[in-house]
């Protein structure tokens, strides 16, 4: 059935921001998991998301991880002006609206911005509710190892994935599966569990007018930082400017050499939503490190 769209614009901005009444609305391009619209209300600015299709509580987990960004202090995310509950079918979220303005210095900002955000740890590795990435629902957990929880909370699920898709054969998944339960040769036993962005790709941040950097999408988790770098080198859109000042405020080891395993599981979960093609990327990084 086709959505009535400005019926559930009008339904969430009234249940969002009560004393706002909707003028306009514009679809926005860009995502390809919801159907996104600028707002505009006798007030201001909105940016609202809305999806039919997708388990009840989506938009809560993705203001649940926002909210988890924002209490650092490190970072800007935009504000969680309101979402449905998990008894409407009718499901949305609504934001404030950032206007995107890529400015110079935004990249060094970012990266600084991002070490102090990963400055923000806690006692164990994963997180203490389940959540998403993409349409991929993430089981989480609370760990003592991170080796274990990138293992059994990341690698491994993928994997089976791929393999009931077709996208593996059994032999190729025994030798994924090899190289995901010896990745503690490689990966930090003990690293700080740093709050991570979890899916930083370059179409996951952007510039407020101000020139501030602000993050979107996350898929939040506690664990080891090298995570969030490995993903902004994996389709590029970051340059080196980047990946100095993040050095500069860290002070810590970029650790460039692991950051394949890392991108092992993006690159998995792109096999498994976009198909074979990413199959030999896949294949590249098991062999690098597997031989």
């Amino acid at each position: 059935m086709e959505l009535d769209v400005k019926k559930i614009i009008d339904k969430a901005v009234r249940a969002s921001a009560r004393d706002h009444a909707v003028q306009r609305m514009t679809e926005a391009g860009g995502g390809d998991i919801n159907r996104s619209f600028l707002v505009d209300t006798d007030k201001t600015r909105l940016f609202v998301k809305i999806n039919d299709g997708v388990p009840a509580d989506f938009f809560e987990k993705e203001a649940m991880g926002l909210a988890e960004l924002k209490k650092t202090g490190a970072v800007n995310v935009p504000d969680v002006i309101g979402y449905n509950g998990k008894s409407d079918p009718e499901r949305f979220l609504v934001l404030s609206y950032i206007k995107d303005t890529r400015s110079p210095g935004a990249e060094e900002r970012l990266g600084e911005q991002l070490a102090a955000m990963h400055r923000t740890e806690k006692p164990f590795y994963g997180l203490g509710h389940d959540n998403y990435i993409g349409t991929f629902q993430q089981e989480n957990g609370e760990y003592d190892s991170w080796p274990a929880y990138y293992r059994e909370k990341r690698l491994i699920p993928q994997i089976g994935l791929a393999l009931k898709k077709g996208f593996l054969n059994e032999r190729q998944a025994e030798k994924h599966v090899r190289l995901a339960e010896t990745i503690s040769r490689w990966l930090p036993g003990k690293p700080c569990a740093s709050v991570l962005h979890g899916d930083l790709w370059g179409g996951n941040w952007m510039t407020g007018e101000d020139g501030s950097p602000y993050l979107i999408d996350p898929a939040v988790l506690y664990g080891d930082f090298r995570m969030d770098l490995a993903m902004t080198a994996l389709f590029g859109g970051f340059t080196e400017r980047f990946y100095s000042a993040y050095e500069a405020a860290s002070k810590e080891p970029l650790n460039r050499d692991i950051w394949p395993l890392y991108q092992l599981f993006y690159v998995y979960m792109h096999l498994n939503s976009f198909g074979e093609s990413y199959l030999p990327h896949a294949e590249r990084i098991v062999k690098r490190y597997m031989g």
